[in-house]
């Protein structure tokens, strides 16, 4: 039998010397056809009337949320290093030989990734059917629905929490989830 090499150990070494190698996207262009479409046309409607928007994330790379989660899950101690599945494509170890030591090198991750909770692992983002934008104008705005119609959009002033904002995206078929400010999926979710 040969004796292959170990895979690297979980922590701040390997975040920085692999997680580049599983970028998520911020392009509009990577959302799945059928959303995509409706993104583009919600978000024409928007900088037609004034506002300005941008967007922080549209597709999560699938081995990146597996990461993300991992690191979360035994960091916190909610899974135990060895009981981690390996990840089709990636290498990385993360039973240090010791909980604390492996519990450290999770950590470690978490913090890089900058995680404040537990990561999805079937999140629309993954999926390309969600998109993080953050979205403000200035007075009120007239912005057209799906319909062509001109609505008013006035205060607050930013699409985390202006409800009339959420109901002209949803004619669209982008709908808010009001609990995370800047998720929008196609199903609201």
């Amino acid at each position: 039998a040969a004796n292959w090499p170990k895979p690297p150990l979980s922590g701040a070494a390997w975040w920085r010397a692999n997680q580049a190698n599983y970028p998520n996207s911020a392009a509009v262009a990577d959302l799945v056809p059928a959303f995509r479409a409706k993104v583009t046309a919600f978000l024409k409607a928007l900088k037609d009337a004034g506002a300005s928007v941008t967007v922080s994330a549209t597709r999560r790379n699938a081995v990146r949320a597996q990461l993300m989660h991992y690191s979360w899950r035994v960091a916190n101690g909610s899974l135990a290093p060895g009981a981690v599945p390996a990840i089709p494509g990636c290498t990385i170890r993360w039973d240090h030989g010791a909980p604390a030591r492996s519990r450290q090198g999770a950590q470690e991750m978490v913090d890089l990734f900058q995680i404040a909770f537990q990561p999805s692992l079937t999140s629309l983002h993954i999926e390309g059917r969600a998109i993080d934008m953050t979205i403000a104008w200035k007075g009120t705005i007239q912005v057209r629905d799906a319909g062509g119609r001109p609505r008013a959009i006035g205060a607050p002033q930013s699409g985390e929490t202006n409800t009339d904002l959420h109901a002209l995206g949803a004619t669209y078929g982008v709908i808010k989830l009001v609990s995370d400010p800047p998720h929008w999926s196609d199903n609201g979710h």
